[in-house]
């Protein structure tokens, strides 16, 4: 069942796939020697999954679950680490690994289908994501310390979860999946090997999107 809207996250992907498109474009007609770079990067930030009350109540209302309430944790600490090659001013591929934290939830009510619930909480227990990731950023100088950066990545993803009803049998399940990653990032340079960046970074999951604002440091090794 369709939960969410994505047009507007199409348009963020498409956005930043133009992005990286022109970059490459200004790679192939950048005719000045440049010195390469390998460099490692860190972020920590606030990461949150595109989820509603609304949405998850009804989910589980279809399924004969009585609700009285709910309680959604759809929000936590998130973090990325990668290494890179920087091929010239504008092109780069790094590789890393982000975290888009831990999602929970809770209600209060009757559960009259065991059965159902069970195949209910696989569908609609709160998605995150964390795995391995591979990117391709295109940077725009905007002055000489500050420069405009387009992600366009690849995640392969898994999520370990679990839940109870009362005092029942604890269940602990895995979902996992590939998924494409987009983002925009806002550099500067701090020292002459150093950057820090603001970055908005989103991936695209199973049944909702994950999205991770914060803040970084990458450096680039002589």
């Amino acid at each position: 069942m369709p939960y969410f809207s994505t047009s507007y996250n199409d348009f963020e992907l498409k956005f930043s796939t133009v992005m990286l498109f022109t970059g490459l474009l200004l790679c192939s007609h950048h005719s000045k020697a440049e010195q390469t770079h390998w460099f490692v990067s860190g972020q920590i930030g606030s990461a949150s999954t595109d989820l509603s009350t609304k949405d998850l109540t009804s989910s589980l209302s279809e399924q004969g679950t009585i609700i009285d309430s709910v309680s959604i944790k759809d929000s936590d600490a998130g973090y990325q680490a990668a290494i890179g090659y920087k091929f010239n001013s504008i092109y780069s591929l790094q590789v890393g690994y982000v975290d888009f934290g831990e999602r929970h939830f809770s209600f209060t009510g009757e559960v009259t289908d065991l059965g159902n619930f069970h195949t209910a909480i696989k569908r609609i227990y709160p998605e995150s994501a964390k795995g391995p990731q591979v990117s391709l950023l295109a940077s725009w100088p905007i002055t000489k310390i500050i420069s405009l950066t387009g992600k366009l990545g690849y995640l392969d993803w898994h999520q370990d979860y679990q839940y109870q009803s009362n005092s029942s049998q604890l269940f602990k399940a895995k979902r996992s999946g590939n998924s494409a990653t987009f983002g925009i990032e806002a550099s500067f340079d701090l020292f002459k090997n150093t950057q820090i960046f603001l970055s908005y970074d989103h991936a695209a999951l199973d049944a909702t999107d994950a999205s991770m604002f914060s803040i970084g440091a990458r450096y680039y090794f002589d």
